[in-house]
C-alpha cells in the first residue's frame, strides 16, 4: 500500500505539479489541498465505483449515488455536458449538480472550479483520489452542487 501511494506522489510531481498530502504510509488515500488535515473513512461502495480508467467521474448524489457522469478532458463549461439525471439548478447538463467525485485519471490532478472557464473556487483532486461528501472529506458543503468546469494537471491552461 505503501509503494502505491508514493507512486501516486511521483507521478503528480512528475507532471510539475505540487500538491498537498496526507496520509501516505498510513494506509489512507493521499488528498490533495485538504484544509482540515484529516483523514475521513469512506463508504464501502468506493471500490465499486465503474469509473473508466483515465476519467474523472462524478455523481448527482453523495456516496457516488445516482447517475454518473465522466470526462476525459478539460472542460470549461459544464453547461456543455449533456446529464438525464434531472438536476434542477440546469436540467439536462452537468453544471452545478455534482455531489461526489472520482479521480480515475492516469496522469495528474484534476481541478473542479464553481465556475465556467475555470473562474470561482476550485478544489484539486489527486490521482487516485475519491470525494464522497464535500462536507465530511473538505469541510466545504458550499462546494456540493456548485462545479462549472474541470482542468487537467493544471488548474488553468
Amino acid at each position: 500500500m505503501r509503494t502505491m501511494h508514493w507512486g501516486r506522489l511521483a507521478a503528480v510531481a512528475a507532471t510539475g505539479v505540487v500538491a498537498l498530502a496526507t496520509g501516505l504510509g498510513t494506509g489512507g488515500g493521499a488528498q490533495a489541498a485538504t484544509p482540515t488535515g484529516h483523514s475521513v473513512a469512506r463508504p464501502a461502495s468506493v471500490d465499486s465505483l465503474g469509473c473508466p480508467s483515465g476519467d474523472a467521474c462524478f455523481w448527482v448524489n453523495d456516496d457516488y449515488q445516482g447517475t454518473m457522469g465522466h470526462v476525459a478532458g478539460n472542460n470549461p463549461n459544464f453547461m456543455n455536458l449533456s446529464n438525464s439525471s434531472g438536476c434542477t439548478a440546469y436540467p439536462g447538463t452537468w453544471n452545478d449538480c455534482i455531489s461526489s467525485l472520482d479521480n480515475n485519471g492516469t496522469e495528474c490532478v484534476v481541478y473542479f472550479w464553481t465556475d465556467a472557464n475555470y473562474k470561482g473556487s476550485y478544489h484539486s483532486v489527486a490521482l487516485g483520489d475519491k470525494i464522497w461528501d464535500f462536507g465530511a472529506v473538505y469541510n466545504d458543503p458550499s462546494f456540493n452542487d456548485s462545479i462549472s468546469s474541470n482542468h487537467w494537471c493544471n488548474p488553468t491552461s
